[in-house]
């Protein structure tokens, strides 16, 4: 019904039906007259033998012009609606996207926020590290020296509980 409607309309338009134009504005540019008279027309152009009898194959012109327009209306109209529902998709992806962004973003700078503090803690742990490592190297000598006073002292309570000493030759024989 819709496109017999469409039809109809463009066959009325096509028929004789025209638009109608807004007058020309009345200040333009000059015209240039001529003395010379305006050309005559032709008695024997084919044009003018014609110009009556043409009025039925304008019909079915028109017939034709408007069948082929109707059907050009459809195809875009078909296309037009496609092209909306496009836009759509693309309007909700647009916008789901944009809400995705955003909660990435926020994961972003709570990551970004725990990656500056961890930075931050490994830091202060190395810089505990290397002052332990100075204090151990550092205290190295007074450790031997203890170790050598324990061993020291380790040998003299042996030889007051009676054990024998053991010779640094490393040669050691059995009773």
């Amino acid at each position: 019904m819709k496109r017999m409607l469409t039809v109809l309309a463009l066959v009325i338009i096509a028929s004789g039906c025209q638009w109608v134009q807004p007058p020309a504005p009345l200040v333009g540019d000059p015209v240039s007259v001529s003395p010379e008279p305006p050309p005559a027309v032709k008695s024997g152009s084919r044009s003018l033998e014609h110009r009556f009898t043409e009025g039925s194959s304008d019909s079915a012109d028109a017939v034709k012009t408007a069948v082929l327009w109707s059907e050009k209306y459809e195809r875009l109209l078909e296309t037009n609606n496609e092209l909306r529902e496009r836009n759509m998709r693309l309007f909700e992806e647009n916008t789901r996207l944009k809400k995705e962004t955003e909660e990435l973003g926020g994961r972003l700078s709570r990551a970004q926020k725990e990656l500056d503090e961890a930075n931050e803690f490994l830091q202060k742990m190395h810089l505990e590290l290397n002052q332990w490592k100075s204090d151990v190297l550092g205290f190295r000598e007074e450790l031997r020296q203890a170790q050598a006073a324990q061993l020291q002292a380790l040998g003299k309570i042996l030889r007051i509980l009676g054990a024998e000493p053991v010779s640094a030759g490393g040669s050691s024989q059995s009773p």
